[in-house]
């Protein structure tokens, strides 16, 4: 007998299914680079089935991949193609447990979807500032396990800011519970924090207690057109100085990316019909009823002054604003659509960026049949530096450009002190970069953790570690 039918041998048939129609959803990541074999689905309620699985899985050295909303870039959610791992689904723990509105904490099952518990918060006067556009997919595990950014970073930090206790079932299935009523616990260093960022390779985070902030009460916006990147800079520390406790939002596009939302997306209007080479929106946010919108003002009138921006969009309705923000937003998924692409989710000091991106683009000058797309969070050095395929290239061509034009950009962000994975992890795909361009030390440390937690390998091999 293999050692997946002794599994569902020896567990609840209610928490499982083999049939391949059901399987097939669960064996690609959304830009459907990679693909995956599995001959089982895990589809446990609470910790409990949760220890269950386990238990039984490393009792017979069978491999897990744990799976929330599937929104990764990086495959670490994807089966190998061997046939021999099983996939965990959190899907159904989508239950909040509890909230202490008077303490700011929300308990909640690992997978709820961001939106679900970002809803829930604001519907008792809470807020939960994890902001992405997978939110109505993504689940909160997915969201600690690889410690996602977002574009609220700069205001409330990453995932690891919000997280005041998890509850993980180890590679044992013994339990690991740090969720407790207390705020000050000093003893000795904080496992939790082991699991934050790991993808689902120390164990499986079944609860969560996320820290809430008050409502936001008053925000305002504007979006904005600048010539450089160095003139955008010089923007956001205007906009630092005179309102960084307020500021919660600096995201850059450019007129590239501004073509392909209208390319794709023709209900949108394209601020300022795309006159301009970048863009800025930012965002001030408030729990209190400050003047927001005379910051705003006076601003971007002290900006025209000095000459940073060149024209300014402010939103007079939900509508307008609602519509400056998806040419941000969706502008992922217009670049899918547009075809392929090699993806860069790097981050690097913020003065050097100019430096970088007029380094990059000249390193790159010679592969003539490439587009450029350039846009992130700036206010946090996090850039989605990417490479679009030209009409021009083929697939095969443009494939075959990935290895050599990766090194081309991990070299220079790594020679600036900058990251080659700002807030994406690292998964399948990065997984000989996470051994390059760390320190010895580093990779050491990661690695023997891994090993001593999960002496039989069974957490999401082949992710993060070769």
């Amino acid at each position: 007998m293999n050692k997946v039918n002794l599994i569902k041998q020896n567990l609840n048939e209610k928490l499982w299914t083999d049939c391949q129609d059901k399987i097939v959803p669960y064996l690609t990541e959304q830009r459907g680079n990679l693909k995956g074999v599995s001959s089982l689905l895990l589809k446990p309620r609470n910790t409990q089935d949760v220890v269950n699985i386990v238990k039984i899985c490393n009792e017979y050295k069978v491999p897990i991949v744990p799976q929330g909303g599937r929104t990764g870039l990086c495959g670490g959610t994807i089966p190998n193609k061997q046939g021999d791992e099983v996939i965990l689904s959190t899907e159904l723990m989508n239950k909040i447990i509890n909230i202490d509105k008077d303490n700011y904490y929300l308990i909640a099952q690992s997978g709820c979807t961001l939106h679900q518990i970002k809803k829930f918060s604001e519907k008792n006067k809470r807020y939960f500032p994890l902001s992405l556009p997978s939110q109505l997919s993504c689940t909160i595990g997915g969201n600690i396990s690889t410690n996602a950014g977002g574009s609220e970073v700069l205001k409330y930090g990453m995932t690891k800011n919000f997280i005041e206790g998890l509850k993980v079932v180890l590679p044992n299935g013994k339990v690991l519970n740090s969720i407790k009523e207390i705020k000050k616990d000093n003893r000795g260093f904080d496992p939790k924090y082991l699991h934050i960022g790991s993808e689902g390779t120390l164990g499986i985070i079944t609860e969560v207690k996320l820290k809430l902030y008050p409502e936001i009460k008053n925000k305002e916006m504007a979006i904005v057109a600048v010539k450089s990147i160095k003139k955008a800079i010089d923007f956001l520390n205007l906009v630092k100085n005179k309102s960084l406790e307020f500021l919660s939002a600096f995201e850059i596009n450019s007129d590239y990316g501004m073509n392909l939302i209208r390319k794709y997306y023709n209900n949108i209007d394209i601020p300022f019909n795309n006159e301009y080479p970048w863009y800025i929106i930012f965002e001030l946010t408030s729990s209190q009823k400050y003047n927001l919108k005379g910051k705003i003002d006076e601003i971007l009138e002290l900006s025209y002054k000095k000459k940073f921006i060149l024209n300014a969009i402010q939103p007079l309705n939900l509508r307008q604003y609602n519509n400056i923000w998806k040419t941000r937003e969706f502008l992922s998924e217009a670049q899918k659509l547009n075809g392929k692409s090699i993806k860069h989710d790097i981050s690097i000091p913020i003065d050097k960026i100019p430096f970088f991106l007029d380094k990059v683009e000249e390193k790159l000058k010679v592969f003539k049949k490439i587009t450029l797309l350039t846009f992130g969070h700036l206010a946090d050095g996090n850039i989605h530096f990417n490479v679009s395929q030209s009409d021009h290239l083929n697939k095969t061509e443009f494939n075959k450009l990935k290895k050599i034009i990766n090194k081309v950009v991990f070299d220079l962000v790594y020679s600036m002190g900058g990251s080659f994975s700002a807030e994406h992890g690292i998964g399948k795909i990065k997984k000989n970069e996470f051994k390059k361009y760390s320190s010895k030390e580093e990779f050491m440390i990661k690695r023997n953790i891994k090993k001593i937690l999960d002496p039989n390998n069974i957490m999401n091999p082949g992710k993060i570690f070769n």
